[in-house]
């Protein structure tokens, strides 16, 4: 990620937040942006109670466009976070990059999972398929869950990480999958709404 890249998303970060509250209420004028996040596939950058976000380049824009539509629906309001109005982007993307901006939530610590809200994620994702996809604007883009728990784990393997603590486990839940899901199949049970990516990153308070 370049460093172009980083100073363009901390601006639009801070413009997000000015555009989401009054700037003289916002106590993080005049210090640095944080970046929270920066890998080959996106970066996130924080200013105050905003933070913006450069997705992978080749991130799917009318899929992506989707999803936000869903993330900002009514009918999702209480169970995913909405988008935040996005400042005005030079040529609509950074460095090729679609730019998304959100609240900033505080995140689930990584190194102590135990403290996750499990219970509530469950409440969550149970509350997000009952939601009806007719009832969204669509169409809706495919799950992508199944795929990229796939390519995941053929990440740890490639990784050499049999020996890991943990590699275990995730084997064994890899393989209590039905198997539509290790195929990256459709569903057999029809259209339902699925958040698709769901990981400690995801949930924020």
């Amino acid at each position: 990620m370049t460093a172009d890249v980083v100073h363009t998303l901390a601006r639009v970060a801070r413009d997000a937040a000015h555009l989401a509250g009054a700037r003289q209420a916002c106590r993080a004028c005049g210090r640095d942006e944080a970046v929270l996040a920066e890998r080959d596939d996106g970066a996130v950058v924080r200013h105050g109670e905003a933070v913006a976000k450069a997705h992978a380049p080749d991130t799917d824009a009318a899929a992506l466009a989707a999803r936000l539509a869903v993330a900002a629906h009514p009918r999702l309001t209480g169970i995913l976070l909405g988008p935040v109005p996005l400042p005005p982007v030079p040529s609509g993307d950074v460095d090729g990059r679609p730019v998304t901006a959100w609240p900033y939530g505080v995140p689930v610590d990584p190194v102590d999972p135990d403290a996750a809200p499990w219970e509530e994620a469950a409440g969550l994702l149970a509350r997000l398929h009952r939601v009806e996809p007719a009832e969204l604007p669509g169409p809706l883009p495919p799950m992508r869950g199944p795929a990229k728990a796939a390519r995941a784990l053929a990440r740890m393997r490639t990784a050499d990480l049999a020996d890991h603590p943990t590699a275990a486990t995730v084997q064994r839940a890899w393989d209590r999958l039905p198997a539509w899901a290790r195929d990256a199949a459709p569903s057999p049970r029809g259209r339902t709404l699925c958040h698709g990516d769901l990981h400690l990153g995801q949930l924020v308070r």
